[in-house]
């Protein structure tokens, strides 16, 4: 039986999953798009717009209390043009808004991200969450709506336009900053000490109750680790890494973490799982244990994109983008288990050490219910038991297996299907580099289907589109869309899929220049043709994500790297010119960029080329002792008999042939080559002394 609706509005006809849980609402919502902008000036109304994305707990309770209220939607429709963006759709829009929010609110802005509009799309007011009616803390957006009609038709206001003009320039003098020298390496010491005194010397991860899984962050500290030999830094890598796999934040029956905790042991998660938060997070683990060799993070890795792999892809290749934290209207009922339940599926005996370890008790830790979290390590609960590790370990896997698979028959969290060019490029990336070091070839092909998949139904006549769903591709892609595929295009050529991917890595650079690049020496985070966004910047600090301009740096660098020329050498600099200055004052919002300033200055970087003989000899022995050590500035190619494609993208390449038709080693440091190698046992020790 089909449901009715007592309410319909435009929001029925758009794909994106967000969008689409506020086509009911009484709210008469429009898309962005030039109907909606035509009647805020027609009507010569404020613009209410509302920004969230399908997973975001407190948009769902916003909408439960406000957008599905009769009394507001009236006030909303009578008075303003009602707009709903899905930020992962339109992170363009979202990304500038924001930083708009930041400015006019005392606390930090956040989703449910609401603002109000000139009709010509200057900000005036912005907040996030809002009650309905007022309270003791927060202002009610009835009566919102009641004071900005009061003065939008009133004598207040033209100094209300005049705040939003002021508010926009502002941002727009401070859009473009040239520089032309480069950091200086000490940068990256500078930024190692403000993770050293923001970090969580206890439980890891920043100080502070609400805290967020921020991979590369700790991504840093290894390299710096490794760079310096600094205790401090792996100490508070592993820290933070150990305690986060610990705590309930990480999924310990079905793998992946969730997107932050609200309190500082990482116990109790906000229990939405992000694509993007696990893309970086697999990497982390990946590199923590390529550095350390300890078994546990390797694990972690792999349980990641195994849930990834399992719960998170299309059948046609793409990474879908999200799950939600609530199901059945409870947030975090899926993950969760009462004491009986847990009893009940191992049995109550036989689950003593289990309930133990994973502190299962009758009261739980989270609304009666209990989050698997184990504050001691499995080495530690077993040795204060006495009991064999192995045993231990397996009985404990069975369990979590029994538990995983019940918990399968539960009502599932909403899962957002769209799939974004953006994310799965850093999915691609993390699938293909863990592929190669871990030896699984289920995550290279992985990697390989995604990226098919994103050349096939999101590259439309050069153009790459940021989201896919049900059929349709839509939306221009900006900086991240190129920046963060083109990374993962060039790990997938790296642990030898192919040319293409190097090829189409290379086109999507050269867009990149052509169409993106500012005269700041940066990249614009859009390509400027969508007249609606009124202020075009470069977005160069990091968020939740790295910078797009500190990824594609990277890419720059990496690209330089593996075909020697100059040009991509030239544009890594101006990007790294044009954030000196603002690294330099708040060096910790640079994190990334300062992973490109130790890639800059690491002379240690070998430029490897792998050229096989007609049966390919070693070439499986070769990629493994590659991939198997911690050395992130090196770059390796694979030069195939009778691939002539590759020798027009990569300079010199012709030369370096099998001698002797013998598989044969290339290594150079800073354009200075080490004679060729076509013996395996010295080609062993050049790669495992390149660390």
């Amino acid at each position: 039986m089909i449901k009715q609706h007592p309410h319909t509005n435009r929001l029925i006809n758009e794909k994106s999953p967000y969008l689409q849980q506020h086509a009911h609402n009484p709210v008469d919502w429009y898309p962005w798009g030039e109907e909606a902008l035509e009647a805020a000036r027609i009507q010569d109304k404020p613009i209410f717009l509302s920004i969230g994305y399908a997973t975001c707990h407190w948009c769902h309770v916003m909408e439960r209390e406000s957008f599905e209220n009769i009394e507001v939607a009236k006030l909303m429709n009578e008075y303003f043009i009602n707009i709903k963006v899905d930020r992962e759709e339109r992170p363009d829009l979202d990304s500038l808004y924001i930083e708009f929010a930041q400015s006019m609110m005392s606390g930090a802005a956040g989703w449910p991200l609401n603002l109000l509009l000139t009709p010509d799309l200057r900000p005036f007011f912005a907040a996030t969450y809002l009650p309905t009616h007022s309270t003791q803390q927060l202002i009610g957006l009835c009566e919102l709506i009641e004071r900005i009609h009061e003065v939008w038709d009133g004598d207040e206001r033209e100094d209300l336009i005049e705040q939003s003009k002021r508010i926009v320039e502002t941002f727009r003098t401070h859009t473009h900053v040239r520089g032309d020298e480069i950091p200086e390496k000490e940068l990256v010491d500078d930024v190692a000490e403000a993770l050293f005194k923001k970090s969580d010397h206890v439980y890891g991860g920043m100080q502070g109750v609400q805290k967020f899984p921020v991979g590369y962050q700790w991504t840093f500290l290894l390299g710096y680790a490794n760079m310096t030999h600094e205790g401090r830094s792996l100490f508070l890598a592993e820290r933070t890494l150990d305690m986060m796999q610990r705590g309930g934040i990480y999924d310990h029956l079905g793998g992946g973490f969730s997107r932050y905790s609200v309190d500082e042991r990482w116990l109790v998660p906000h229990f939405e799982k992000m694509l993007y938060d696990n893309a970086l997070l697999a990497h982390t683990y990946l590199q923590a244990w390529k550095m350390t060799q300890r078994p546990m993070y390797r694990t972690i890795c792999k349980e990641i994109l195994g849930y990834v792999l399992r719960d998170m892809t299309h059948p046609e290749g793409g990474f879908y983008s999200a799950e939600d934290a609530d199901s059945e209207g409870h947030e975090g009922l899926f993950y969760t288990w009462t004491y009986d339940e847990i009893c009940q599926v191992l049995g109550e005996d036989e689950s003593l050490h289990f309930r133990q370890f994973y502190q299962i008790t009758p009261e739980g830790n989270f609304e009666e219910r209990n989050i698997l979290n184990t504050p001691d390590l499995l080495e530690t609960y077993a040795h204060r038991h006495h009991l064999n590790l192995e045993d231990l370990e397996r009985e404990l896997n069975q369990q979590k297996e029994r538990l995983w698979r019940v918990r399968e028959e539960r009502v599932h969290p909403f899962k957002d299907e769209k799939i974004l060019s953006s994310w799965n490029g850093l999915m691609i990336y993390s699938m293909a580099e863990a592929g190669a070091t871990l030896n699984e070839k289920r995550f290279i092909e992985a990697a390989k289907r995604a990226a098919q998949f994103i050349k096939a139904m999101m590259y439309r006549d050069g153009i790459l589109l940021r989201r896919w769903k049900d059929g349709e591709a839509k939306f221009t892609g900006g900086l991240d869309e190129y920046a963060f595929l083109i990374r993962g295009l060039i790990s997938l050529f790296e642990v030898g899929k192919g040319t293409e991917w190097l090829e189409w890595a290379i086109e999507l650079t050269q867009k990149l220049h052509d169409q993106f690049k500012a005269e700041s020496g940066a990249f614009y985070h859009t390509d400027g043709q969508d007249p609606h966004v009124i202020l075009r910047k470069c977005q160069l600090p990091d968020s939740a994500e790295p910078s797009g301009n500190a990824i594609h740096c990277e890419n720059l660098l990496r690209l330089y790297q593996i075909t020697r020329e100059d040009g991509y050498l030239e544009q890594a600099e101006d990007v790294l010119g044009a954030v000196k200055e603002f690294s330099e004052h708040y060096p910790l919002g640079y994190c990334y960029h300062a992973l490109n300033l130790m890639r800059y200055y690491d002379k240690n970087g070998a430029a490897v080329v792998v050229a096989l003989n007609k049966q390919k000899a070693h070439q499986n022995e070769i990629r493994e002792l590659f991939y198997s050590e911690f050395h992130p500035h090196s770059s390796i190619v694979w030069r195939h008999e009778g691939d002539d494609q590759i020798c027009h993208l990569i300079k010199d390449l012709d030369k370096q042939i099998p001698l002797n038709n013998k598989t044969t080693l290339y290594v150079c440091h800073e354009g200075v080559c080490l004679e060729p190698i076509t013996d395996f046992m010295a080609m062993k020790e050049i790669l495992l002394g390149m660390s």
